[in-house]
């Protein structure tokens, strides 16, 4: 497991001072892109896998939750950011997707008319890398307003006239052997293989998002990659596990779930700390099961810096979604919906960005 670990840090962490260094480049080229903590908004989702409503499409349960998502920040001024593989063309071609989504796509397009939007491609859409496809396809989707998918972007954020660090906001497949190094081997087994198997057993291929250890390898390379950085704060996605301030969410439930056990023991007549245990113990074993994760399975590296955030995605098997909104100077994991199943967010845990920033 280590050599593994190690194999994948050096190779993740390599790539991704690559795309860092193209980001200073594309940033002196274009100029800074600034968010301000007082007024801006963003909200941030990736790994939609959009596909071709058949049983080989990840994304079908949760476009319930996703359109209302958009619906709602939309109204509330957000920026949407989509940050990679927001449509599978490894299973499926781009024009059949485009087909099975126009609502989606008009609303996210109410975004970019606004100026509100951010696209980035990741492996299973790298298709937008190429301008001339996303002229072709994406531009008419969207409402047909010019549009720039990025690789990276550095967003420098500032709290009135003072700069507080950046954001280095990344798909994060960049280092990946299947994803980035073979990926045209890779998309041709998945697309001539893989979907026509996949349409008749309905189980989901998005690895490292269905593998536990290359998920977990894959989100601790980014991590170290991140604790080395100085005042960058690294979002991305791809790994589909939500990770808060280099923690991900099955780890602050369990830290959250042991703090609670301790607190019931020297007070087991308190019926409210029972209800709590009780309430943390569920949900713990919700996010395994969604994770696919064994009960003892847990992180085997020291988090030390709060660097590295995780959207999660919006193709988990059960219609949720998660994401990251900033706003009124905070960073907040979310998902859609609540537990009530109401089409409203559910605030998992939030921090101060700024406060993020001055231990970065």
């Amino acid at each position: 497991m280590s050599k593994d670990f190690d194999q994948a840090r050096a190779r993740v962490g390599k790539a991704l001072d690559q795309a860092l260094e193209r980001a200073r480049e594309q940033e002196a080229r274009e100029g800074v892109y600034k968010f301000d903590l007082s007024r801006d908004r963003f909200i941030i989702f990736s790994d939609h896998h959009k596909g071709g409503r058949n049983g080989a499409d990840d994304f079908l349960v949760c476009e319930r939750a996703y359109n209302a998502a958009l619906a709602y920040y939309y109204r509330q001024g957000h920026t949407l950011v989509v940050l990679g593989d927001v449509e599978e063309l490894w299973e499926e071609r781009r024009q059949t997707v485009l087909k099975q989504y126009p609502h989606t796509f008009q609303l996210e397009g109410r975004f970019h008319q606004e100026g509100r939007y951010l696209r980035f491609f990741g492996n299973h859409d790298d298709d937008w890398s190429h301008e001339d496809l996303v002229r072709r396809y994406l531009v008419p989707a969207l409402g047909g307003k010019p549009l720039k998918v990025r690789e990276h972007l550095l967003v420098r954020v500032v709290d009135g006239d003072t700069e507080l660090g950046s954001l280095f906001l990344v798909h994060g497949h960049q280092g990946t052997v299947a994803s980035d190094r073979i990926a045209p081997i890779s998309k041709f087994f998945v697309r001539y293989f893989w979907r026509p198997l996949q349409r008749v057993v309905k189980y989901s291929l998005n690895t490292p998002a269905k593998d536990w250890q290359l998920r977990q390898a894959h989100d601790s390379a980014m991590y170290f990659w991140s604790e080395q950085q100085d005042k960058i704060v690294l979002i991305a996605g791809h790994t589909h596990r939500p990770v808060f301030k280099s923690k991900s969410h099955e780890r602050q439930i369990r830290e959250s779930l042991e703090k609670a056990e301790q607190a019931l023991a020297q007070s087991p007549a308190d019926q409210k700390l029972r209800e709590q245990t009780a309430l943390l113990a569920a949900e713990l074993e919700w996010i395994l099961a969604q994770n696919r994760q064994e009960p003892g399975q847990q992180p085997p590296i020291e988090l030390k810096k709060p660097s590295y955030f995780n959207t999660g995605c919006c193709a988990f098997l059960d219609g949720d979604i998660t994401g990251l909104e900033i706003a009124e100077g905070e960073i907040r994991l979310i998902r859609w919906p609540n537990d009530e199943k109401e089409p409203q967010p559910k605030i998992l845990v939030s921090t101060s960005l700024k406060a993020v920033f001055e231990v970065c």
